[in-house]
């Protein structure tokens, strides 16, 4: 990405973060608005993907870092993720639980880019993000939907990390060690072996 489009994207995530108010804070550097909740934090990370000069494609992934996760990350001394469960708002379908019906991503002229940007994506913030973090709040919730591979979050195989972590953090490796006969017989054997490292730092985990 150019330094004009990352420049643009750091004054983009400015604008939303003041429209979304205090609550929020907002790193440049990350592109990371952050909101602490009783769980841990709220996560909105600020994406874009040129497209062909001066345009460029930008969207936003939105998630839940749990406290109780991020412990047993740091305890473990493994990869500390951004967010535990997570969705990217290109990949949002309106539905009957979400009034929103407006964009999940915008295509934008850097010469001209609309001046309400902003504020159009801090409403598309309200309108998917946070119905999703008032869906997943729950550290049980959130593991049993990346187990099925729900469509309203990534989950599945491929996220079998993210997974592992709110297993270890419920204290319930056995779910995820029942669960893991799904993954091929290479991922199963990373995810064995970074099992074993949560198993030394919680409870129940053995």
């Amino acid at each position: 990405m150019t330094s004009n489009s990352q420049a643009f994207l750091r004054d983009l995530g400015a604008g939303v973060a003041t429209l979304l108010g205090p609550e929020f804070v907002y790193s440049k550097s990350k592109l990371e608005l952050k909101r602490k909740v009783p769980e841990g934090h709220d996560v909105i990370i600020l994406s874009g993907s040129a497209k062909y000069s001066p345009y460029i494609s930008v969207a936003f992934y939105y998630g839940k870092n749990f406290a109780a996760a991020r412990s047993v990350e740091k305890a473990a001394r493994v990869y500390t993720f951004p967010y535990h469960i997570q969705q990217y708002s290109v990949n949002w379908r309106p539905t009957q639980e979400t009034p929103y019906r407006g964009e999940g991503s915008w295509s934008i002229d850097l010469n001209s880019p609309p001046s309400t940007l902003a504020q159009e994506m801090a409403i598309a913030i309200q309108g998917i993000a946070f119905p999703f973090f008032s869906r997943f709040k729950e550290l049980t919730t959130s593991r049993d939907a990346l187990a099925a591979n729900d469509p309203g979050c990534f989950g599945g195989p491929i996220f079998w990390s993210q997974l592992l972590r709110l297993d270890a953090a419920l204290g319930d490796l056995p779910h995820f060690q029942q669960w893991s006969h799904c993954l091929d017989e290479w991922t199963r054997g990373q995810a064995e072996a970074e099992m074993a490292k949560f198993a030394l730092v919680t409870v129940g985990g053995a």
